[in-house]
């Protein structure tokens, strides 16, 4: 959705078009990072992490008539003595810092929220983002082509931020929703056209 809202040109390329998808070796970090983790492999690396029941938790909903896929990195489906049912986790890696500010602002947790009320029948009353830095150190290689790369590792830190949900917020969110589905719906008419 985001993709769309900030480019219909960059969308069109990658998903009407089956275009190249933006790929950077920090993608490709954080997505090696999220695999560790569906695979609770990641205790070594980062002990403090904090995983609930379900990691890569699938959410299938329809949102005022749009059907949503979403996967959030892991879910508390069953209520216990620490946390609450229907509350989820996003991790974030990165060298830039997270901020309480930047967190709020962060469409992605809105969206899955919203999904998940759709999903559950109710939405979540808050949700936990962690950051976990990153930094580029240099690669050790005997291979003098390679001297020079640079390679993403995590550092160990991370930080956790609380994100509470407001009932108007997540309406709000319910109407991008449909008017990015509309937007998407009407340009792939116009696409199909061409064909």
């Amino acid at each position: 959705m985001t993709c769309w809202e900030s480019s219909p040109a960059r969308y069109r390329r990658e998903y009407f078009e089956a275009g190249r998808k933006l790929d950077t070796k920090y993608l490709r970090f954080g997505k090696g990072i999220a695999e560790m983790i569906e695979k609770n492999e990641h205790t070594d690396l980062l002990p403090d992490l904090e995983v609930y029941d379900t990691p890569e938790y699938k959410i299938v909903s329809n949102v005022r008539g749009v059907p949503i896929l979403s996967f959030v990195d892991t879910y508390n489906d069953v209520a216990t003595d620490t946390v609450p049912a229907n509350v989820f986790r996003e991790y974030k890696t990165g060298k830039i810092p997270w901020t309480k500010a930047k967190v709020i602002k962060h469409g992605q947790l809105l969206f899955y929220a919203v999904a998940l009320k759709y999903d559950k029948g109710v939405a979540p009353l808050y949700c936990h983002l962690d950051w976990i830095q990153t930094k580029v150190g240099s690669v050790e290689v005997d291979d003098f082509w390679r001297k020079n790369e640079k390679e993403v590792q995590i550092t160990g830190k991370i930080v956790e931020f609380r994100r509470d949900f407001d009932e108007r917020e997540l309406d709000k969110m319910e109407e991008r929703i449909v008017k990015a589905a509309e937007g998407i719906e009407e340009a792939y008419r116009e696409f199909i056209k061409e064909i």
